[in-house]
């Protein structure tokens, strides 16, 4: 990379910005290309030797993000010694961060592939010595075709679901699912909100993530079909970046009866995980969810769940531990853009409305719901539990570096 660099140098100062900004389109073409070969080159995946290194978005409050600190997270509580590499700040240039070769006994990368490619167009793809992972998220039932080839980009794609590892089938690379690990001691510790209303629900998502997957209007409308304007059910509506979408919020506001209340600010998942610890039920009417981080922890928190069953929450619900929404396959329709074709799921509001209603007038069902679901993620989703989902070789590159 270091001659690329140069020449990338070269080119900035001696041509006008205006002639630089006409050819910026070719030229990411040709790193973009560069990246590819040199990541598909042999790199010494068989033998290589070191810490596990995980690179991702570690300081970002998105589900990415989050599986990377939880996938840090678990090692060191395994004791296995981990180093993080933050590329928040990485873009697709010709100058890399590594200029001399660096092994490593398992790279694992929580990026889908664009951000991938930005990574290790910033790391040097050829400095990067050792097996590599990639750790994908994916809503919808087929994964886009690029996606499906730059899996070459990897030795592995691991996906959180088997939803997600269906819509990967015919990747470049072998495909394994590997749930997000959780720590149930974790949740225990969990102060919850006090409680505005006798019967609290409560709803999160990103703006960013998509409204039309997100699917809060479903939220509402099960919400008001329950519990018409009874003050004494509220719903509140922990969003965020929603001033990125002011129509979007504005409408959401507007569909909103009283009892429902809508926060669009960013706070500390802390402030996030306590007020799920104080409702008397978490819902999630989503179209498609790659894994249901927010469920999954909703579960671990001892807080029921109603949640549209389809897509990555399936893996670890089912009526036993939470309140399953039936749904009809319906085709994407996504304002914001985020996803197009295909289909998702559409959740029957009527049947939410009467899960709802039934969980209030049944105080046992949810205690029954909670213990369940705790004792679910508890087996399913420890730290162990992960770690025996893991590559057999990337499970001895952990033993040798706790040895």
């Amino acid at each position: 990379m270091s001659l690329l660099g140069a020449a990338r140098r070269l080119w900035k100062s001696a041509l006008p910005a205006p002639v630089r900004k006409l050819a910026a389109p070719a030229l990411n073409l040709a790193l973009q290309s560069y990246v590819r070969r040199a990541a598909r080159a042999p790199h010494g995946a068989g033998g290589a030797t070191g810490p596990i290194k995980i690179v991702g978005y570690f300081a970002g409050s998105h589900g990415i993000a989050a599986s990377a600190r939880l996938a840090a997270r678990a090692f060191e509580a395994l004791q296995v010694p981990v180093e993080r590499l933050d590329v928040t700040d990485a873009k697709l240039d010709w100058d890399g961060r590594l200029t001399a070769p660096v092994s490593a006994g398992a790279w694992i990368f929580h990026l889908n592939p664009p951000e991938l490619l930005a990574a290790l167009a910033c790391l040097g793809p050829k400095q990067l010595v050792g097996p590599r992972y990639g750790y994908w998220a994916w809503e919808l039932p087929r994964a886009p075709p690029l996606w499906l080839k730059d899996a070459a980009l990897v030795d592995e794609v691991w996906a959180p679901s088997r939803y997600t590892a269906e819509a990967l089938v015919g990747a470049a690379s072998p495909v394994r699912v590997v749930p997000h690990p959780l720590f149930i001691e974790d949740y225990a510790a969990v102060a919850p909100t006090p409680r505005g209303a006798a019967f609290q629900g409560v709803s999160v998502f990103d703006f960013n993530s998509s409204l039309a997957r997100k699917n809060p209007q479903g939220a509402i409308a099960a919400w008001a079909q329950a519990f018409g304007g009874d003050p004494a059910c509220e719903l509140t509506l922990k969003t965020q970046n929603g001033g990125l979408f002011p129509a979007q919020l504005a409408a959401l506001r507007a569909a909103a009866p009283a009892n429902v209340r809508i926060v669009d600010e960013v706070w500390p998942y802390a402030d996030v995980q306590s007020l799920i610890a104080g409702a008397d039920v978490l819902v999630s009417l989503h179209r498609a969810e790659g894994f249901g981080l927010t469920p999954a922890e909703a579960m671990a928190l001892g807080t029921p769940v109603l949640a549209t069953a389809f897509s990555g929450v399936l893996d670890f619900m089912d009526e036993t531990c939470a309140l399953l929404v039936p749904s009809r396959p319906t085709p994407v329709a996504d304002p914001q853009g985020v996803y197009r074709g295909q289909t998702w799921a559409d959740p029957d509001i009527a049947a939410a409305a009467e899960a709802l209603a039934r969980l209030r007038a049944d105080p046992a069902l949810g205690r029954r719901l909670s213990a369940a679901a705790r004792e679910r993620v508890a087996r399913q989703l420890s730290p162990q539990a992960w770690f025996d989902t893991l590559p057999v070789s990337v499970q001895a590159a952990a033993r040798a570096g706790r040895a």
